[in-house]
């Protein structure tokens, strides 16, 4: 009977020839690595969010004038929009006077006064963009309305631009950006606000839409 071959008995090997300590050490480290390397990543995306954002406001701002660059003599109200990114106007309201107007004939009757007449307000024709909001692009302009100085309205024309610069024209407004940031403006004052808020009963409309006729009763 041949003889039993004796193993030698086996030696437990180490997980890791490294200290215990220095194992914990290099399992922290890489963990605050990674801490850090995502918190990093959460500044940059935050830093490029602002970024954005500082990139796309927008300063609508409104103006009344009676005259152009040319020379021709014209009364207009309009937006210019002088940021770098869209705005979305979402309220108008005007004062002539301090008494709220809503649509051009209510602004030439009050501000020519006592001049007002049905004929005036049947010679000062107007041009105008007639939709209750508006979208304004950078650097972009966009008229509410204007009234051109003509031959057979010149007379009417001036008494309606001596009324402007005897009453005080107030404008009212408020646009939001794309990120939906909202800024109300009165007049030089200008204010950041949650959301713009529509007033229908005082809002400018430069023509009057007609009422929607009841639909017939079955």
């Amino acid at each position: 009977m041949p003889p039993e071959i004796v193993e030698p008995p086996h030696q437990s090997h180490r997980s890791s020839s490294l200290p215990r300590w220095l194992e914990w050490t290099t399992a922290i480290s890489a963990l605050v690595i990674s801490v850090c390397s995502i918190a990093i990543a959460l500044y940059n995306a935050n830093i490029e969010s602002k970024l954005l954002k500082a990139n796309s406001y927008p300063y609508l701002a409104a103006g009344v004038s009676d005259a152009l660059p040319d020379g021709r003599e014209q009364l207009i109200i309009e937006f210019l929009n002088n940021g770098v990114g869209a705005a979305a106007e979402r309220s108008l309201k005007i004062k002539v006077g301090g008494q709220y107007v809503t649509d051009v004939r209510g602004f030439v009757r009050a501000a020519m006064g006592p001049d007002f007449s049905d004929k005036a307000s049947g010679l000062l024709l107007d041009l105008h963009d007639n939709e209750p909001t508006r979208f304004i692009a950078a650097k972009d302009r966009v008229t509410v309305f204007r009234i051109d100085k003509t031959p057979q309205n010149a007379s009417y024309w001036k008494q309606l631009d001596d009324g402007m610069n005897a009453r005080t024209v107030v404008i009212e407004f408020c646009y939001c950006s794309v990120f939906e940031e909202c800024w109300a403006v009165n007049g030089e004052h200008r204010e950041r606000v949650k959301a713009c808020v529509r007033d229908p009963k005082l809002e400018f409309i430069p023509k009057p839409r007609p009422a929607a006729s009841p639909l017939p009763s079955s």
